[in-house]
């Protein structure tokens, strides 16, 4: 009987067999038969069982759990952490600083990005960059929330001139805003030169507006799609826009390549946007009017809270929880930290459902995990790591549409293969500039049962199931060698446990 057959009767599974041996791979059957039959049955997989709050929070504020963040939970308390996590500046992560300095493209301006003939190196900083800072960062909650937004305000890192501003836009407009107010980050974004060249708005001169960018403006980043405005509306506002753009044009030598307004393709006529009347000759204030009616519309309160609600709580958050965060968002003018304080204590973490994992999710949380070392490579043209992301569908920076990548079970649930053989190969320490020590991970372990029990320490805080803990320790056997022990905590990545958090 293969050792996947061995799996599947083990948890629970049975017709399921016969697809999974048709496509999985030898290594596959070695490291993924616990999750390859539950990637194709998403609702027969179990998270571990439910923590308590504590490890509720660690789970949703950072990339993964770890013992040594349980311990700083278990010191500060529920309340105490979660305070810690908001306040992310008075968190000391010059140990993460140190690991990033080799990234120097991220501390250039536009017009010296520009100078430089390929792009593909940037970018590579930027995505090398943002891994090693989920990995690493103290500040999870903070990374968390960069991720987030650069979801929400998802730009084509590939289009136009954005590959060499995208360091800028990392730095100057989600970074320096992830934490701030809604309002003001929706600001930086409309007054980004990337945002302009994504959605063709440095090209909308008065009577001959461009609409893309007016129509994801309020469909994707502020009020939604069923927010009830008209199609007039969306026109309106593309006029209102018409002017913001780049400065690109003219002598190559003293352009900036950074926002700028055109007040002569501005249309300033008279404009009614969303009930409001805009007089002639408003100039660049119209859009500023706009954006704050954007940034203050009770819709936008909603909309912005739910997508935070469903990022850190569960799929399907309860009406009352949302409606407690918009009521935050709407007191303190969008203030972010004050809405996810009221996220994380307005309802018992306990009625909290599991979430999937995300691949940059499952792949963070193996590294940080196990302990996983990440050497720096500034100069390359992609790495073998940014490889397994791409291959796994969720390279950072690398979703072509506005809307992000999806935040949902069944865009992610079918998808495991590239994430069983990118634990595998990360035990194998098959990925060139990343390492796993086995021996340090291992902790002095030497039986088949005294390995299992560091895995379900290192990786599953003692909560792996129980069902999946009897596989691995049959994997090892008695007295497992180095090589197995490494084989067996891949295999206890690939678990079905494993995917959820």
């Amino acid at each position: 009987m293969s050792f996947l057959r061995q799996l599947a009767q083990r948890v629970g599974l049975g017709e399921d067999m016969r697809k999974a041996e048709e496509f999985v791979s030898r290594r596959a059957l070695l490291f993924g038969g616990l999750s390859s039959l539950a990637a194709m049955s998403p609702s027969r997989t179990q998270a571990a069982p439910r923590p308590d709050a504590g490890r509720f929070l660690i789970d949703r504020l950072t990339f993964g759990w770890t013992q040594q963040e349980q311990l700083l939970a278990d010191t500060l308390g529920y309340h105490g952490y979660l305070e810690y996590q908001l306040n992310p500046s008075s968190i000391d992560d010059s140990a993460t600083d140190a690991r990033i300095a080799p990234y120097y493209f991220l501390n250039y301006d536009p017009a010296s990005l520009k100078g430089f003939q390929s792009p593909v190196y940037i970018m590579h900083q930027c995505i090398e960059s943002t891994v090693v800072r989920s990995v690493y960062s103290k500040r999870q909650l903070f990374e968390k929330m960069v991720e987030f937004w650069n979801d929400h305000f998802s730009v084509e890192s590939g289009k136009s001139h954005i590959p060499w501003l995208f360091p800028v836009w990392l730095r100057d407009t989600i970074r320096a805003n992830a934490m701030t107010t809604f309002p003001q980050l929706l600001a930086a974004t409309a007054q980004s030169a990337v945002m302009m060249f994504y959605l063709d708005n440095e090209t909308s001169i008065g009577g001959n507006p461009n609409e893309n960018y007016a129509r994801e403006l309020m469909e994707l980043h502020s009020l939604g799609v069923d927010a009830g405005y008209s199609q007039g509306d969306i026109e309106e506002l593309a006029r209102i826009l018409t002017g913001w753009g780049v400065d690109h044009y003219g002598n190559p030598e003293t352009i900036t390549w950074n926002f700028i307004f055109h007040p002569n393709w501005h249309d300033d006529t008279a404009k009614t946007f969303l009930g409001v009347n805009f007089p002639a000759g408003g100039g660049m204030n119209d859009g500023v009017m706009a954006l704050d009616i954007l940034a203050t519309h009770p819709a936008t309160a909603h909309f912005i809270s739910k997508k935070l609600c469903r990022k850190f709580w569960s799929y399907d958050p309860p009406q009352s929880l949302v409606d407690a965060v918009a009521a935050t968002y709407m007191a303190t003018g969008g203030d972010i930290k004050s809405m996810l304080r009221t996220l994380f204590t307005t309802l018992d973490p306990a009625s909290a459902t599991p979430k999937h994992k995300r691949p940059y999710h499952f792949a963070v949380s193996a590294m940080r995990s196990t302990g996983a070392e990440l050497s720096p490579v500034a100069w390359s043209s992609g790495t073998e790591l940014e490889a397994r992301l791409l291959s796994a569908g969720h390279l950072p920076f690398n979703h072509g549409p506005p809307d992000g990548y999806p935040d949902r079970l069944e865009a992610w649930a079918g998808l495991m293969l590239p994430r069983w053989n990118m634990a595998a190969e990360l035990m194998n320490n098959g990925i060139t500039h990343l390492n796993v020590n086995i021996a340090t991970f291992l902790q002095g372990a030497t039986t088949g049962t005294a390995v299992a029990d560091r895995i379900d320490q290192a990786l599953f805080g003692n909560l792996m199931p129980s069902n999946e803990k009897s596989v691995i320790l049959g994997y090892l056997g008695a007295n497992p060698n180095s090589t197995t022990s490494a084989e067996a905590v891949a295999l206890a990545l690939s678990a079905p446990s494993y995917q959820w958090y």
